[in-house]
């Protein structure tokens, strides 16, 4: 889960793309030891503004290395992630800077995301890009995880709900080809247990949370029916699609895995609120099956819900001021019921 970056693509003032990196690099393709030292290092609380600084300095590193522009970069976003444009290129670098934290090996989603939008874009469905120019990677440099993507200017304007399920059944129709190797339902499992392990680690939350989590999560897993799986976006609501000139794009498919459509559905249906009934229908018109009734959708809502409460745990943990109230709602939310 990480909240919608398409519509922050607009560049942050100059003053704010300046800092220092972390003190040691790692290249891509080191070692997995190498590799989990340097994704494993932990963060203080209360640590976006000098994470992002820190995540800004490794991408203009690795573009020099790259041969990339970097005396104009742009930050387009810097929430979960830091999105930087190598103005006058067009290229984006995406950088796992608060996400990371929670995750135990970051760069694995960023290489996920790569392959299944790869596989999209060459089946010409609805999907920004990884950087053609350049390997995409996913890159290590002072510590951080990099993408790299096609820069796509954005309109600003925003999908109906239609619009919504339309793209969402194009997306998984190009992506039925993909063979790359992707979780098991990714953001439901190991987002879930990998933010608890986080949590429990740099104990941000007591035990006895940290334990009533664990024991909801298992129990919303052994409830899930069996559904046939297919490759999901992962984190699929109208704040990912992007309208560019060639039509709606999505964009940040770190949490895509294979999975039951449904769980894609009510990424989708949470987000669209009243509208929730049109996207739907959109998406079932667009592939060919019938609407989901609500409880074929309320088990994977509960799971979602449970993705949130974590999320926000982890983000709060890190840049309080964003993420804060709304953390603490949700997890009073979900221990209450």
């Amino acid at each position: 889960m990480s909240e919608p970056e398409g519509a922050a693509w607009t560049e942050e003032p100059r003053a704010s793309r300046r800092g220092a990196a972390a003190s040691w690099t790692e290249e891509r393709g080191t070692s997995d030891e190498g590799r989990r030292r340097v994704e494993s290092a932990p963060l203080a609380s209360g640590q976006h503004s000098a994470l992002s600084r820190a995540g800004q300095a490794a991408a203009e590193a690795l573009g020099r290395r790259l041969g990339l522009p970097v005396a104009a970069t742009a930050v387009l976003a810097s929430r979960g992630n830091l999105l930087l444009h190598y103005a006058p290129a067009p290229v984006v670098a995406r950088v796992a800077t608060l996400s990371a934290w929670s995750r135990h090996t970051p760069s694995l989603w960023l290489a996920r995301e790569i392959s299944v939008a790869g596989c999209v874009a060459a089946a010409g469905g609805p999907v920004v890009p990884p950087c053609r120019s350049v390997d995409p990677g996913p890159y290590m440099q002072d510590g951080f995880a990099i993408s790299l993507w096609e820069f796509v200017a954005d309109s600003g304007e925003r999908p109906a709900a239609e619009e919504v399920g339309t793209a969402l059944a194009r997306l998984h129709l190009a992506a039925a080809g993909c063979l790359a190797e992707l979780g098991d339902l990714t953001p439901g499992r190991e987002q879930i247990s990998e933010g608890l392990d986080a949590l429990e680690r740099d104990a941000v939350l007591g035990p006895e949370v940290i334990a009533a989590l664990r024991a909801g999560h298992s129990r919303l897993l052994d409830r899930l029916p069996d559904r046939p799986a297919l490759v999901l976006h992962g984190d699929a609501h109208a704040g990912n699609l992007m309208a560019a000139g060639s039509g709606w794009q999505w964009i940040d498919l770190e949490e895509t895995c294979r999975g039951p459509a449904e769980w894609d559905l009510v990424c989708m249906a949470d987000q669209a609120g009243p509208a929730a009934p049109a996207a739907l229908r959109a998406y079932a018109d667009a592939i060919g099956r019938p609407v989901p009734a609500d409880a074929e959708l309320a088990p994977f809502h509960e799971l979602r819900m449970l993705e949130a409460v974590v999320w926000t745990s982890c983000m709060a943990h890190l840049y309080p001021a964003r993420y804060r109230d709304q953390a603490l709602d949700r997890r009073a939310k979900f221990l209450s019921g």
